[in-house]
């Protein structure tokens, strides 16, 4: 799975965002704010990412156990699905 072609992410002032650009924003149109995790997570899925890609990653930049990791990461891909913002 990786981010839908148009969506942008950016970094102004400290605030982490994605939008949706060009065709894009046919299926989504507003504004992602993301904390610094979810940031980190989208720069990810920028290139075609498993849940277990995702993960491991997570697990090698933070210091949390893997549970957490997998049950938030889960959360946070089905809500992109829901907002169309992934494709698999």
């Amino acid at each position: 799975m990786k981010l839908k072609d148009g969506i942008v992410t950016n970094s102004i002032d400290g605030e982490n965002f994605a939008i949706a650009t060009g065709k894009a924003a046919k299926d989504f149109n507003g504004l992602v704010k993301n904390n610094p995790t979810a940031a980190f997570v989208f720069e990810l899925l920028k290139t075609e990412q498993t849940e277990d890609s995702i993960v491991a990653a997570m697990l090698e930049k933070y210091d949390v156990d893997e549970s957490t990791v997998r049950a938030d990461i889960r959360e946070l891909i089905n809500l992109l699905k829901s907002k169309n913002l992934i494709e698999e």
